[in-house]
């Protein structure tokens, strides 16, 4: 039995949960824009706050599929495996938490594709193109043959595919129109999401560099990766004060710069290869997300 409880305790783990705020903060922004927009309340209110519960967990899926496939290829976690036996499977000698791993990730984006098939039905061709981007890109940041991280593509390519097109994704259902209104605002936030890409690169730097795996922070050397890092990180809190400034965002959204001291110790960790820097720079985004996404609710 004690074995069964360290398998759940490891899949946990391989979920990364803490993580899952990225998708959280990127689908809770566009429909923050939605709703400052005027068009959240298209429908009935219990269709909308349908739409919001299943444009939610959709996000969370996509990232859940992510993480758990990322797992899978790269065995960036090392879990106790009790059972001895192992099987042929994609190639390789797996065993069955390994592929069970593999293959509730692939369920995860298989239960989003199921929703993005309802959005597409209440909307239009592009909500189609908008979730066949989302989740190709969700499978290929480490599945094979694609695994577009050891091609340096994999922080430019978060940022994208976890801030702008999937911001954009949440509000389309709502408006069924293009604008770059979802994107603006969501777009500090989002800045976030490939520094802790970044993070996690810096931290596996010099693995990364003796293995010649690829990585955006390998392919430019550290120094390039800090000052990338430091763009997008002391960016966001830059483009909060300009936002406020253009009334993009309310006044109070400022409380927000008591985040600076934790990102000058994320900064440190990062310069140092260290491991903190990830959990810190998460720390940031979940706090920033609450914090902004309040002020915009409200004020």
């Amino acid at each position: 039995m004690k074995k069964y409880f360290i398998y759940v305790k490891e899949y946990i783990i391989a979920l990364r949960l803490m993580s899952l705020t990225l998708a959280l903060a990127a689908t809770s922004f566009g429909m923050i824009a939605a709703y400052r927009s005027g068009v959240i309340y298209n429908k009935s209110m219990l269709h909308t706050i349908f739409l919001v519960i299943i444009i939610t967990v959709a996000g969370l899926l996509s990232q859940v599929g992510a993480n758990l496939i990322n797992d899978y290829f790269e065995g960036s976690f090392k879990y106790r495996d009790y059972s001895k036996t192992k099987i042929k499977f994609l190639g390789k000698e797996r065993s069955y938490f390994d592929i069970f791993v593999f293959l509730s990730g692939l369920a995860a984006l298989g239960i989003a594709c199921l929703i993005g098939l309802y959005l597409i039905y209440i909307t239009d061709v592009y909500m189609l193109i908008i979730g066949l981007i989302g989740i190709i890109g969700s499978y290929s940041y480490t599945g094979e043959p694609f695994v577009y991280k050891t091609k340096g593509l994999g922080v430019p390519l978060s940022f994208i595919l976890m801030g702008p097109l999937m911001t954009f994704g949440a509000y389309y259902p709502f408006s069924q129109t293009f604008t770059w209104y979802p994107i603006l605002l969501g777009l500090p936030v989002s800045l976030l999401v490939p520094a802790m890409m970044l993070g996690n690169e810096m931290r596996d730097f010099k693995r990364d560099e003796r293995l010649s795996i690829g990585t955006l922070s390998v392919i430019i050397g550290p120094r390039l990766s800090l000052l990338l890092y430091d763009c997008l990180v002391f960016g966001t809190f830059i483009l909060t004060v300009l936002y406020v400034i253009l009334g993009l965002f309310p006044f109070q959204s400022l409380f927000a710069l008591i985040l600076l001291p934790l990102a000058l110790k994320a900064r440190g960790c990062v310069k140092n290869f260290e491991r903190l820097g990830i959990p810190y720079t998460n720390k940031i985004h979940l706090m920033y997300f609450v914090i902004v996404a309040i002020t915009l609710i409200v004020w």
